[in-house]
């Protein structure tokens, strides 16, 4: 699941690593999220040691009982010279190293940016620990790093990446998950 609401996700702003609170209203769609998920049999919950997501985590935690681990593979990825910018503003700073990575996201990469193929080995280490320690366990962090996850687990394809928008506060049931292999 996707941490609440912030003023950057509000805006659509790359977020990145930089520490950003969940705004009232993301405070208040933590909230709803755990309650949805208080009776859903979740044996664990793992987060992004970022505020916004370790905030929306510790609300299922709460709600179902589940320990709460940080786990620091499921940070955010790391946007570099573009964290703070919206796409229009990235796209003005950077041109066409920005508009090659948007359109190849896995063969392209930004210069001081962390390039996806890495993001997606930590986060395949870090689902694949998850999923062999937990029958039921919820992952909590960013936009970028669970569509990676979705990609360790063959719920979505790398070309993918920025077709699947993932909501803020929403749970993703995967069934049956298994992470790909490399």
């Amino acid at each position: 699941m996707r941490h609440g609401q912030t003023t950057s996700s509000k805006g659509k702003i790359y977020s990145g690593r930089r520490d950003i609170p969940l705004t009232d209203h993301g405070r208040e769609q933590a909230r709803r999220a755990a309650q949805q998920l208080a009776g859903a049999g979740i044996d664990a919950v793992y987060t992004s040691p970022l505020i916004r997501a370790r905030d929306t985590a510790e609300a299922i935690a709460g709600a179902t009982g589940a320990p709460l681990t940080v786990e620091p593979r499921l940070i955010e990825v790391d946007y570099g010279t573009f964290e703070g910018l919206d796409r229009e503003g990235a796209e003005a700073k950077l041109g066409s190293a920005f508009v090659d990575w948007r359109a190849d996201p896995f063969g392209k990469t930004v210069r001081g940016a962390e390039p996806l193929a890495d993001a997606l080995a930590r986060a395949r280490a870090a689902t694949a620990d998850v999923i062999a320690a937990h029958d039921h366990p919820v992952l909590v962090g960013h936009q970028g790093i669970l569509r990676i996850v979705l990609i360790a687990l063959g719920d979505l394809a790398p070309q993918d990446y920025f077709t699947r928008r993932l909501h803020e506060a929403e749970p993703i049931v995967v069934e049956a998950p298994a992470v790909v292999p490399a």
